[in-house]
């Protein structure tokens, strides 16, 4: 009997308008053509991953699944529903429920679209969910990789608490980032980068500040070279739109004035009339 969320090496034992009939007569499984990588002939041997359809009906795809029932492994959000919960895409025919109840009771703390979750699948009735994993089952991952103090790697938020943010990085190990080494506000699924300052039982602790303070020098430096090839003055400040700002100077409006705001305190810029000059 095949298993919903595994993957099995199953033989084409027919072929159908919709697609190639895999297994055996009393337990075979429809592999459609959509879902087949080219063409196939009775008697092939194909490896697939088994999971539900829309109707809940047994399925295959040659399609690698990015996680399975006995892989953890990353998924990206593509859908929000805030009644529900968000959907993740494991790289089947058929996108994957986080439910609400895993998520953080604060709606603006949740993935976005395109933001990535470390997770598990599990089967009910005739479904597959996924559930997040959460830093118990992240340890037990186990993996061999190693950090060097003061480095810098890309995570991925997923626990945000009152003492800080649990992040777990590409090879899915955790750093923790205690709120003192936090300047910014974050939400779950978001990528970051983390500068790695200890190594504990369970990880690493992180840090999130210097490298949100090197990326506000390097914000800095741009708005001054373009003020400084444009006279000293622009026609952008913080009232303009994000499209503007993005076309002039390759920022995301959040940055510009982030940067900008330090500018003007350090009494580097002024604005007048929608312009900003450069004073100093």
């Amino acid at each position: 009997m095949m298993q919903a969320g595994l993957s099995y090496e199953l033989k084409i034992i027919r072929k159908t308008d919709l697609g190639y009939m895999l297994g055996e007569e009393n337990d075979d499984v429809l592999l459609h053509f959509k879902e087949a990588h080219g063409e196939h002939n009775i008697g092939d041997t194909l490896h697939v991953f088994i999971y539900f359809d829309k109707k809940g009906r047994l399925c295959a795809t040659e399609n690698e699944p990015f996680v399975s029932l006995n892989k953890p492994g990353f998924a990206k959000v593509c859908d929000v529903i805030s009644s529900i919960g968000v959907f993740v895409n494991i790289n089947t025919g058929k996108d994957i429920l986080i439910s609400k109840d895993y998520l953080p009771y604060a709606y603006n703390m949740w993935p976005n679209v395109d933001d990535t979750l470390l997770i598990e699948l599990k089967v009910k009735k005739d479904t597959i969910v996924g559930k997040p994993l959460n830093r118990f089952e992240i340890d037990d991952i186990h993996t061999d990789v190693s950090y060097e103090i003061n480095t810098y790697q890309e995570a991925y938020v997923y626990r945000i608490g009152e003492a800080g943010i649990n992040c777990v990085t590409k090879d899915m190990v955790n750093v923790f980032v205690h709120k003192s080494m936090i300047r910014d506000t974050y939400h779950v699924g978001q990528m970051v980068v983390v500068k790695i300052v200890y190594k504990n039982a369970s990880g690493y602790n992180g840090s999130f500040i210097e490298h949100k303070e090197k990326m506000i020098d390097s914000d800095r430096e741009i708005i001054l070279n373009y003020l400084t090839v444009n006279g000293g003055k622009m026609h952008i400040d913080a009232k303009s739109s994000s499209e503007e700002i993005e076309a002039k100077l390759h920022l995301s409006r959040k940055a510009f004035k982030r940067a900008l705001g330090g500018l003007y305190k350090d009494h580097i810029v002024d604005f007048k009339d929608g312009y900003t000059i450069k004073i100093k």
